[in-house]
């Protein structure tokens, strides 16, 4: 058995995370010990984990409530649970190739610097303070 602090530690968590999320009903089952203090077996430290992985990956706590819930009826939800998984991963994809594009425009504008330290560009288009009346053209450098 894991202590709220023991837990923390060996999941890389913030123990106050960990208390908001057995507060919350996220982790089922959880044993308390003396003085009402929260216990951790393997199942508590498996479910904190999955309830980890999910929150990593952007889902919000009541979308993991609903998830955690779903679970424990078992594979009679499987079809809701994969809907929630299936919502999630288009949110996270979405993000990905939002993330692409700014990567890209930042390499675009690292690339424009290099250009300009080395004398191939004149104006630093980059500064506002440089810009034409066509400001939109800037963000395509």
């Amino acid at each position: 058995m894991y202590t709220v602090k023991q837990v923390s530690e060996l999941l890389e968590m913030n123990p106050h995370t960990v208390r908001f999320y057995t507060d919350n009903d996220l982790i089922p089952n959880l044993k308390r010990g003396k003085n009402n203090v929260r216990l951790f077996d393997e199942e508590a430290v498996n479910w904190l984990t999955g309830v980890k992985v999910l929150r990593e990956c952007g889902m919000t706590l009541d979308a993991i409530k609903r998830y955690v819930d779903l679970c424990l009826i078992g594979e009679a939800a499987l079809p809701e649970r994969i809907e929630i998984v299936r919502e999630q991963q288009a949110r996270v994809n979405e993000e990905i190739e939002k993330l692409q594009k700014c990567s890209a425009y930042l390499s675009d504008k690292l690339d424009f610097y290099q250009r300009l330290q080395t004398g191939e560009e004149e104006v630093d288009r980059t500064d506002p303070g440089q810009w034409s009346k066509e400001p939109a053209k800037i963000a395509n450098i």
